[in-house]
């Protein structure tokens, strides 16, 4: 398995609330999705969220990058942002899915801004 996929089934698996120690141990920030969007809708903390986002987003992008150049042409792809969107539209997608699933605030923040990026930008780009 490479580690692009690896790490694709980490983030599916904290998605699908299963422990972290289940698909691969590794670190996962403990983090909780309830606090995330607290720092994502107050003014001064906004810079900290559009980080945290643009972050897990360049992360999947480059591991599927890495995959590709190992050649893993079958990689799957976690999300497809285009090139312009702006941190502050990753924002407006990932907050309105955490307010859609407040019952999985209590979930670690990166399986769940993964699937809020997964649903809002599919490959193919329906969305």
């Amino acid at each position: 398995m490479t580690t692009g996929r690896s790490t694709l089934l980490l983030a599916a698996g904290l998605a699908l609330g299963l422990p972290a120690g289940s698909a691969l141990a590794q670190r996962v920030s403990p983090l909780q999705g309830g606090r995330f969007l607290q720092l994502c809708t107050r003014a001064p903390s906004v810079g900290i969220c559009d980080a945290y986002i643009s972050g897990l987003a360049d992360a999947v992008a480059l591991t599927h990058v890495y995959d590709k150049n190992e050649g893993d042409k079958t990689a799957p792809t976690g999300f497809c942002v285009a090139s312009g969107v702006s941190s502050a539209e990753m924002r407006t997608k990932v907050v309105t899915w955490l307010k859609g699933h407040s019952d999985q605030l209590t979930s670690p923040v990166g399986g769940l801004v993964f699937t809020a990026l997964h649903e809002s930008y599919p490959c193919g780009g329906s969305k």
